[in-house]
């Protein structure tokens, strides 16, 4: 832990800017990306199988 601790305190405040963009960019597209997925499963588990 001391290790992510040391890599954090030696950024910079733009090197720190520009990750927490990024990480709530990545949360956004990942976030928006799970509403098509669970609307396809749930569409997937209404299917009747003609099997």
């Amino acid at each position: 832990m001391k290790h992510i601790t040391d890599w954090y305190l030696g950024m910079t405040k733009g090197q720190k800017v520009f990750v927490y963009l990024v990480s709530c960019a990545l949360v956004f597209v990942f976030g928006v990306g799970l509403i098509p997925l669970a609307l396809l499963i749930y569409l997937q588990l209404g299917v009747k199988r003609d099997t």
